[in-house]
């Protein structure tokens, strides 16, 4: 089995994917359906409602992509597609899908929510007082393999094609599991719109 910080073999196909995805976007035919692509680095499992028990930093890319005719109806979001990789490689990679909502405050600022559903490589084996005292201050207990990811954006257009924001997002299996730690993560992103 690959592992790579700590991902395995097919967490790390999907992550190919998405870069692949990231980097195709450069290409004339793929800027009809590659709207943005983003990336940033964040602070592992720092805050919020989460675990605050992973240090060090994870490196985000995600690529948003036009909205399909369909979704018009529920006022025409951006499905998205990305992958957190922590650079702890005990810490917790993820990767995710979700919709974006995004909200022009003038010509400049904007905020945006995605919700969407994220698979981390984290702990999901249930927690036992007694085998896990040594790791208890250490390991997230997710419950689930498959998480919920709540995401939001506070964001600057720096020009027409570039902007930069602030990132928050929370995964967690919102007590489906018999474990529902959670983490959070906060941070920094550029984005390119085509």
């Amino acid at each position: 089995m690959i592992h790579v910080l700590g991902v395995n073999n097919v967490m790390m196909r999907i992550v190919i994917l998405s870069v692949m995805l990231a980097l195709g976007s450069f290409g004339a035919a793929s800027a009809q359906i590659i709207d943005e692509v983003r990336a940033g680095v964040y602070v592992q499992s720092c805050c919020g409602f989460g675990s605050s028990k992973e240090d060090g930093a994870a490196i985000n890319a995600e690529a948003l992509f036009s909205s399909p005719r369909i979704l018009t109806v529920l006022g025409a979001p951006r499905p998205l597609i990305g992958a957190t990789i922590a650079t702890d490689s005990d810490a917790t990679s993820q990767v995710y899908t979700g919709l974006e909502w995004k909200l022009e405050l003038g010509s400049k600022w904007f905020v945006a929510v995605s919700p969407g559903f994220s698979i981390h490589n984290g702990e999901t084996d249930m927690f036992d007082p007694i085998v896990d005292a040594g790791r208890v201050d250490e390991t997230v207990f997710y419950g689930c393999r498959v998480l919920f990811r709540i995401a939001g954006d506070v964001g600057y257009r720096l020009t027409d094609r570039i902007s930069a924001s602030f990132h928050w997002n929370h995964i967690s299996n919102a007590g489906l599991c018999t474990d529902n730690e959670g983490m959070d993560q906060i941070g920094a992103r550029l984005g390119l719109r085509f």
